[in-house]
């Protein structure tokens, strides 16, 4: 008995993650619904487009619903988005929106910054309509459950005020843990422990039970900067159509090494400028968007590999690191040993790369989402 227990605190420890105390913590909730005809019929709009801008006094009309009900609900920092465009959250202590042909970045920090605020073009008819919710304060992490539960009462409120049908309402909520794995190595040694509960059981551990049907992922993206030091070494011909073809193939060579090491078989190695964003998706399917590329994935499907997708001629600023957690990933209602897993695995990689850790960083972004209807 007394073996077994030894076992058992072993098996526990291995869940146990240690993070460095400077870690950025983002909490976000996107309330999203396409933009059909009936919605704009819902909202007592005729759009006439003979006029500069067709849509203006909907998209005015149908954000001063949403911002009435978000100020009812005693939310602080919410966005209304009808542009487009994939919205991205970082943390940020200077505050501000930037925009590419495809997404709408928004930095913010939650301890001192506040919004309302809307972002369409009358002129445009957007394919969905979004309301962004930032979770506020010092405690992120513990006050998740209750900030979901606000947000989905008055996502819930905006649904029955403009008449839609239970369940036309998407909820996303988005959690974030971001941190340099090396930060140890770069003398900061004060850490905090986490273990990675899937979001609804940390949810219910709170009182906030997530009712009806669901799906979640859980992910981490590791960004490595093309840093001189990794160039060193590689035989490059510029001259060349496919200059960078060693250096890419030398990288995902001890990316693949590495990940078999620590039995991570669901990943990608992306090196070709695009942004990945991930996505609950049955068939596993890869679309690329412009300037966005979506990998879907099917965290039920533990047979995964590891794939890549480079170009060849290209030298990208960032190289990113995408690791898929599968449902066998998950023990004792915790992704805290497949976070381990990721983490000495970029470790033992950036051993055969030669990284110097005390200098150069690896930001490793712990993603967490759950996807719902209201």
């Amino acid at each position: 008995m007394r073996r077994a227990s030894s076992i058992l605190r072993k098996h526990r420890a291995s869940e146990k993650v240690y993070v460095p105390a400077n870690a950025r913590d983002n909490h976000y909730i996107i309330a999203e619904m396409p933009l059909t005809d009936k919605l704009i019929a819902l909202m007592g709009e005729d759009i006439d487009l003979t006029t500069s801008q067709p849509y203006q006094n909907f998209y005015q009309k149908l954000s001063k619903l949403v911002f009435n009900v978000i100020e009812e609900c005693n939310i602080e920092h919410a966005n209304f988005v009808a542009n487009n465009r994939l919205v991205r959250v970082r943390n940020s202590d200077e505050q501000q929106v930037l925009h590419t042909h495809k997404q709408s970045f928004f930095f913010y920090n939650p301890l001192h910054n506040s919004t309302f605020k809307g972002y369409f073009d009358g002129a445009v008819r957007s394919n969905k309509v979004k309301f962004l919710f930032l979770a506020t304060g010092s405690d992120l992490r513990e006050n998740a459950a209750k900030f979901h539960q606000k947000v989905f009462k008055a996502v819930a409120l905006i649904s029955q005020r403009i008449g839609l049908a239970p369940g036309e309402l998407k909820v996303r909520d988005h959690q974030h843990l971001t941190y340099d794995i090396f930060a140890r190595e770069k003398g900061s040694r004060e850490s905090i422990t986490h273990n990675f509960r899937e979001i609804s059981t940390r949810y219910m551990q709170q009182d906030v039970v997530v009712n009806g049907d669901y799906t979640a992922v859980t992910y981490a993206v590791v960004s490595v900067p093309m840093t001189r030091r990794l160039l060193k070494g590689t035989a490059i011909d510029y001259e060349s159509d496919k200059p960078f073809v060693r250096l890419y193939e030398k990288i995902y060579r001890a990316f693949t090494q590495s990940n078999d090491k620590f039995r991570l078989r669901h990943a990608a190695m992306i090196a070709n400028g695009l942004s990945p964003i991930v996505r609950f998706d049955e068939n596993e399917s890869t679309v690329i968007n412009g300037d966005i590329i979506s990998l879907g994935y099917n965290p039920s499907n533990d047979k995964g590999e590891v794939s890549c997708l480079w170009q060849s001629e290209t030298l990208v600023d960032t190289i990113r690191l995408v690791f898929f957690a599968t449902d066998t990933d998950e023990t004792h209602k915790t992704y805290g040993k497949f976070v381990n897993q990721v983490m000495g695995s970029i470790g033992m990689m950036a051993e055969t790369l030669e990284w110097k850790k005390d200098k150069d960083y690896m930001l490793m972004r712990m993603n967490q989402q759950l996807v719902r209807r209201v």
